[in-house]
């Protein structure tokens, strides 16, 4: 006992010490609000201070925010204290007494306030700073207040609505390395369904400003806990847990100090979430050598069973004492740890745990905890899904003896939970999900039932379409998703299991065709689209012409269709873009015509025809004869007749336009022509002419001359007479080399000179060449 006690006074001697270095005031606080009818709210603020430690008294009064839910002040109140009092040192052991040098006092201040309905709903907010420096589990907790908030729901959620409200207040200390249990549940007025949770605590005001007035506009910061607490790990050793049907929370702490933490209950109407209350609180850690502490975990639960199985979380014990509270019999008890009773029937019952102390009997700790025998209940669901469909409806099929279900907790596979007793789903991506529901009749034998869901890939149909009107094709370019085939319907043919991507389609005739796309999964799921795509006609290039007898001025006319621009090409270089043109041809007989025709798409049709017509030509020649070779040569012939017909009065004739002709023999000729001769528009011409044969050319080639400068026969010159021809004439002296040149022997000279200069006396041999032959002899060059 001696030891025990030393131990109690070094602990407390040391948290005196702890909790005075810079401590502040705010230790926790809670906001609730309560309809009292036309839109007055009964507003009630719960605020814990350091009541020894605090550097600050409670704000009296308190400013209080009400914003709207773009984050805007509406109203701010003014509220002052209507309650204060001290908050009892109470631990779950009766041979612990609690430091009276700790002190942790509650302050309430409660008003009325009128609360227009609107959209989105509202926040009571209060702001205080600042927390005790001595908290372990907060990161940069000198600068860290607290923000204790209310919403109220936005009124087509809720008319009327009051927050939940906690039962109890939370105990300021509880032991290192001990089961720690609370309950921490809270009771609805308007009845709605209640859910709890672990949650962070909001930070709020800071040292700058430590009381707000009016608070900070929303929206508002969790606090930051430092490495390594979390929401998940508030205290260390086994994590803070609760039950969210119940509120009791548990854990088993394992490192002494001032904890901060957060608990949430959130209410619901109809499945609905509408409001929460949240508590933010610190708690003390302490030791507790040597203390028994009774204690069960609670309630204890036997569904379908009337066997009960309890857990004994008692610390610190020798012995234990259990009475079932098994009204049926007076044999209910048990000295084993952990026990186990069959109960008579399903109800609720009251089980008594004493703990023996192992040192005193005066510090055996007696709990007591409640015994739930409850009928078995069975989670069960249908599920409704059209076949490719990612749409499924969950209908809720759980039975028990106590009745249907009234509380469901559905998750879905992919993230989704709902609350609902059915629920309608859609699913984004394929795939198999592992679909859970949670149901109950009551808050303590909730059934769990689990099935999969296969989501098939669902092909999306989509594509493109280019039109090529000139050619009446249409390219089609497939971007489906999730498609493994595709069938197309383009209302002419029908194509199925295409695997390409792009297809280019002829039509045949114009008109508007409903092109239908049909893609289609690996699983057989299919999707479709269509796109209308219209072909225009396509031009159609024709004519036909009209001409007089003899005439030369045709007449076009245009049989085209389906096109708004026209060229045509006359045959003779001369165009035209009229619709039915008229052309005067100076030409006649076969010319071809053509006809270029543009739809209002642009797009080009031809026709190329012969047109044939003879127009009268007035018949007309001259004539001139070669005085050399005696050919006779036509020109100034008659133009643009179709035919020609000549006789050159000797018995021959040609039918060429410009002929050449060489008579036999000296005499008088009469040459006739005849133009478009086998038509009605022929024309003849005829004239004299007399012929002789031609004297043909003579050649004089000098044998020698004397180039000395003295005026006399100083050149060397072929004489030509009546020349026909044009000669070569090439000199060699006796080596064979060429000293003179030239290709037009009859218009040139030589005056004995070379490229080296003047020839020497001597002989020399000339080549005269021509197209009739050529000719060779010597030259005598004398100086």
């Amino acid at each position: 006992m001696l030891t025990f006690l030393i131990r109690i006074l070094l602990f407390f001697s040391c948290l005196i010490l702890y909790t005075k270095s810079g401590a502040t005031h705010i230790v926790g606080g809670e906001l609730n609000y309560r309809s009292i009818g036309s839109n007055l709210y009964e507003v009630k603020l719960t605020v814990y201070r350091d009541c020894i430690n605090g550097q600050a008294q409670f704000d009296n009064p308190a400013s209080i925010g009400i914003f709207d839910a773009n984050n805007m002040l509406v109203s701010s109140v003014t509220a002052y204290i209507t309650n204060q009092q001290n908050v009892p040192n109470v631990i779950n052991t009766p041979c612990l007494i609690p430091p009276t040098n700790i002190c942790y006092e509650v302050a309430t201040y409660e008003f009325t306030t009128p609360i227009t309905p609107s959209t989105g709903g509202y926040q009571i907010v209060y702001q205080r700073c600042c927390r005790n420096n001595t908290i372990i589990n907060v990161a940069n907790v000198a600068s860290t207040g607290a923000t204790y908030n209310a919403g109220i729901p936005d009124p087509t959620l809720a008319a009327e609505n009051s927050n939940p409200v906690f039962r109890n207040w939370p105990p300021t200390f509880i032991c290192v390395d001990a089961p720690f249990v609370f309950d921490h549940s809270a009771f609805d007025y308007d009845g709605d369904s209640l859910v709890y949770e672990i949650c962070l605590p909001l930070s709020g005001a800071d040292r700058s400003t430590p009381q707000p007035q009016p608070p900070n506009n929303p929206p508002y910061a969790p606090i930051q806990y430092l490495a390594p607490y979390s929401v998940n790990n508030v205290f260390g050793g086994t994590p803070l847990t609760i039950d969210q049907r119940t509120g009791i929370i548990k854990a088993i702490p394992n490192a002494l100090g001032q904890f901060v933490y957060g608990v949430c209950v959130k209410e619901f109407r109809n499945g609905v979430f509408i409001s929460a209350t949240r508590r933010d609180f610190q708690v003390n850690v302490v030791p507790c050598p040597t203390i028994t502490v009774a204690s069960i975990f609670s309630p204890t639960v036997s569904c379908g069973n009337l066997t009960a199985s309890f857990t004994n979380n008692s610390y610190n014990a020798a012995s234990y004492t259990w009475d079932f509270g098994d009204l049926t019999t007076g044999s209910d008890t048990s000295s084993v740890r952990n026990p186990a009773w069959a109960y008579p029937d399903t109800g609720r019952y009251v089980a008594t745990l004493i703990a023996h102390s192992s040192m005193d009997p005066s510090c055996d700790d007696t709990t007591t905890g409640e015994v739930f025998i409850l009928p078995a209940f069975f989670a069960d669901f249908s599920i409704l899904n059209t076949r490719c469909s990612p749409e499924f409806i969950f209908s809720d099929g759980s039975f028990g003896i106590g009745g249907i279900s009234n509380y469901w907790k559905w998750n879905m596979g992919d993230g989704s939970i709902f609350n609902s007793m059915n629920v309608s789903h859609t699913y984004v991506q394929p795939g198999i999900y592992e679909v859970s529901l949670i149901s109950s009749n009551d808050p303590y034998c909730p059934d769990t039932l689990t099935k999969s869901v296969s989501v098939l890939p669902v092909p999306e149909s989509e594509f493109t379409t280019e039109l090529d009107t000139c050619a009446q094709e249409v390219k089609v370019r497939d971007f489906s998703r999730n498609a493994s085939v595709s069938h197309w319907n383009f209302r002419d043919n029908w194509l199925f299991d295409v695997r390409e991507t792009e297809l280019i389609h002829a039509y045949n005739a114009e008109g508007v065709y409903q092109i239908m796309h049909v893609s289609v999964s690996d699983s057989g799921c299919v999707d479709s689209s269509s796109f209308a795509v219209d072909i225009p006609p396509l031009p159609d290039a024709a004519f036909r012409h009209a001409v007089r007898d003899c005439d030369s001025l045709v007449e076009f006319f245009n049989l085209s269709s389906n096109a708004v621009m026209y060229e045509w090409d006359f045959g003779d270089g001369n165009v035209s873009t009229q619709f039915s043109p008229s052309h005067t041809y100076s030409v006649a007989g076969n010319i071809p015509v053509s006809l270029t025709v543009t739809s209002p798409h642009s797009c080009t049709d031809f026709i190329l025809k012969d047109v044939f017509f003879i127009s009268y030509k007035e018949a007309g020649f001259d004539l001139s004869i070669d005085s050399c070779s005696g050919q006779i040569t036509f020109h100034s012939v008659t133009d643009n007749a179709v035919t020609y017909e000549w006789d050159f009065g000797d018995g021959r004739t040609s039918e060429l336009r410009y002929p050449v002709h060489t008579f036999n023999k000296d005499g008088t000729y009469e040459i006739s022509l005849k133009v478009n001769g086998k038509s009605a528009c022929a024309d003849s011409a005829s004239r004299l002419t007399v012929y002789e044969s031609p004297l043909g050319e003579t050649l004089f080639i000098p044998n020698s001359f004397t180039p000395n400068g003295d005026g006399i026969n100083d050149i060397f010159k072929i004489s030509v007479y009546r020349p026909c021809e044009t000669y070569n004439l090439q000199v060699f002296n006796r080596w064979g080399k060429i000293v003179y040149e030239t290709a037009d022997a009859a218009s040139a000279f030589w005056d004995g000179s070379a490229e080296d200069g003047q020839i020497q006396s001597g002989v020399y041999v000339y080549l005269l060449k021509g197209s009739a032959g050529e000719k060779k002899g010597t030259i005598t060059v004398i100086r």
